[in-house]
C-alpha cells in the first residue's frame, strides 16, 4: 500500500529541504514587497519557532488578508469550522481538524467571512494573541479587521469586537468618542472590491491603534505562506509526503514523517488548526518548485 502511494503521489525532491525552504522564504519577502507590505519581514514560514525579526504591522495584516481573499482556494477554507482528511502512508488514518477561530460573541452580531488567528506565549518578547478577519455587518457592508498583541484569547476576542464596533460608529460619525482597546495594535477598514484594490496604495482605516507599528504576527504568517505557495503549486488533489524536516513543534501537531496528504489537506491543516508542520511542508514543496524554475 505504501509503495503504491509513493508511486501515485510523491516524487523524491531534487532540492535539499533546507535550500528549498530558504528559497521559499526569499520569495515570501519578495512577494510581500510586491503587494505593498511595507512593514513586514519573514524569516520562517509557520510563525513558530521564530525570532523577533519576523514582523508585520496590522495595516500590513489587513492588506494581506484582503489580497489573500482573491485566492479561491483560501476563500473556500477560512470560514470553515471542521475538516476531515484521509492520511495515507505507513500510518494511514482519518483525521478531523477544527478551526482555531472561536468568536461566539462576534458571531452573534456579525457574519465572519474568513479569519486566521496567531498566538505565541511563553517567550516574553514575542508573546501575544493576534487575528485577521473579514466580516459583514448586519446591514451587509463588508469590512476587514486586524488585531495584534492581545494578552489572552479572551482579550483578543473582546478587543476585536470593540474595534469592529468602533469602526461602524466612526464610519457614521468620524468625531464620535469610541472605546479604547488594551491590545498593542488594531486596524479596521471597509473591504474593497478586488477590482479596485491596489495593495501598494494607502489603505484608508476607519479605526486604528498603532496600525503601522510592526510586531511578531505568529501564525498569521501562514497567510503569507499560503499566497506565496499558491503561486507555485496547483492541483488541490496532488499528493505530497511529509518529511522528517517538515515536522515543526507547536500548533496542529497531528502529522508524522511519511504521512501522505493532498495539497488541499495541507491548506486546511495550515488554515484551520494552524499546523506548523503543514506550513513548513508547504514551504518546502513550493521551494522545490521555485528551485526547478531557476534551473
Amino acid at each position: 500500500m505504501f509503495e503504491n502511494e509513493m508511486k501515485k503521489g510523491h516524487k523524491p525532491p531534487g532540492t535539499p529541504a533546507k535550500k528549498a525552504k530558504k528559497l521559499f522564504i526569499q520569495e515570501m519577502n519578495t512577494k510581500a514587497q510586491q503587494i505593498g507590505l511595507t512593514r513586514s519581514r519573514f524569516v520562517e514560514p509557520a510563525g513558530f519557532p521564530s525570532t523577533t525579526e519576523q514582523v508585520m504591522s496590522t495595516r500590513d495584516m489587513l492588506k494581506l488578508m484582503i489580497y489573500a481573499s482573491r485566492y479561491q482556494e483560501l476563500a473556500a477554507i477560512w470560514n470553515k469550522k471542521i475538516y476531515a482528511m484521509k492520511i495515507h502512508g505507513r500510518e494511514a488514518r482519518e483525521l478531523t481538524v477544527q478551526t482555531t477561530v472561536r468568536l461566539p460573541q462576534i458571531e452573534a452580531e456579525y457574519e465572519i467571512l474568513g479569519a486566521k488567528t496567531g498566538a505565541i506565549w511563553g517567550t516574553n518578547e514575542m508573546d501575544g494573541f493576534h487575528i485577521v478577519l473579514l466580516f459583514a455587518a448586519p446591514d451587509g457592508k463588508k469590512y476587514a479587521a486586524a488585531l495584534r498583541g492581545a494578552a489572552s484569547p479572551a482579550k483578543r476576542a473582546r478587543d476585536l469586537k470593540i474595534a469592529m464596533d468602533n469602526a461602524l460608529i466612526l464610519e457614521k460619525n468620524p468625531k464620535a468618542k469610541v472605546q479604547d482597546i488594551e491590545s498593542e495594535s488594531a486596524a479596521v477598514c471597509r473591504l474593497p472590491d478586488q477590482s479596485e484594490f491596489n495593495p501598494k496604495a494607502d489603505l484608508p482605516l476607519i479605526f486604528s491603534k498603532n496600525a503601522d507599528v510592526p510586531g511578531h504576527p505568529a501564525s498569521v504568517t501562514k497567510l503569507m505562506t499560503a499566497v506565496t505557495a499558491l503561486d507555485y503549486v496547483s492541483g488541490l488533489e496532488e499528493q505530497f509526503m511529509i518529511q522528517e524536516t517538515d515536522i515543526t513543534p507547536g500548533m496542529g501537531d497531528y502529522f508524522l514523517p511519511g504521512d501522505i496528504l493532498t495539497l488541499k489537506d495541507l491548506l486546511y491543516g495550515m488554515m484551520l488548526p494552524s499546523s506548523n508542520t503543514c506550513a513548513t511542508a508547504m514551504a518546502r514543496i513550493a521551494g522545490e518548485k521555485i528551485a526547478a524554475r531557476l534551473n
